[in-house]
């Protein structure tokens, strides 16, 4: 997404849109992505996937041209952060009622969604909550968001968010256990003796 987002930034750059407009533009697509994945067809799926991938070239975009401006703010990353992490919570949970719907009402794949999403955001909690304790950067989940989204956008092209949700069901099992045990360990480490 990288090429295309810095096509896109050199097509704004000496335009009026601002970092931010590109933010708010990238959460747009993914309320789109989101409302298109709850309705469940094939079509729709597509079509929730082509704008999953588009928000990924819009959100790597506005910092690239908050960078390529000098015009990087304090304001603009938190909004970034704020909507990113919006997005990702609204593209599970479209993907959750449509895959819920496609399988007619059954409860096993409404459960197995929440549970995923409620697994995803806790991971996201964990995550700020240890940059935070060791005053790391904020940004450096970005590729490994990119890669959920190329994930969710091919599992959504070939018509498969079942095998989305099953791939995810067990990274987020797996994921916030290893937060805590890097956590305990680059924390033991960043505490100094008294």
């Amino acid at each position: 997404s990288r090429p295309l987002a810095s096509l896109l930034v050199r097509l704004v750059f000496r335009s009026r849109i601002t970092p931010n407009h590109l933010t708010v533009f990238a959460f747009l697509l993914a309320l789109g992505s989101a409302f298109l994945f709850a309705m469940a067809t094939s079509a729709s799926a597509i079509g929730a996937a082509v704008l999953c991938q588009l928000l990924l070239i819009f959100d790597c975009a506005d910092g690239m041209l908050a960078r390529a401006r000098g015009t990087c703010s304090r304001f603009g990353s938190y909004l970034d952060l704020f909507l990113d992490r919006i997005s990702d919570f609204l593209v599970l949970l479209g993907v959750t009622v449509g895959f819920f719907r496609s399988g007619g009402g059954n409860k096993d794949r409404l459960i197995l969604g929440l549970f995923v999403l409620s697994l995803y955001m806790l991971q996201v909690v964990l995550f700020y909550i240890a940059n935070s304790y060791l005053e790391a950067k904020n940004g450096e989940s970005g590729e490994g968001r990119a890669v959920g989204i190329f994930y969710v956008t091919l599992m959504g092209i070939l018509n498969r968010l079942d095998l989305f949700l099953y791939g995810m069901a067990v990274e987020v099992a797996v994921n916030p256990v290893l937060r805590v045990v890097s956590f305990l360990r680059s924390g033991r480490r960043a505490e100094s003796p008294l």
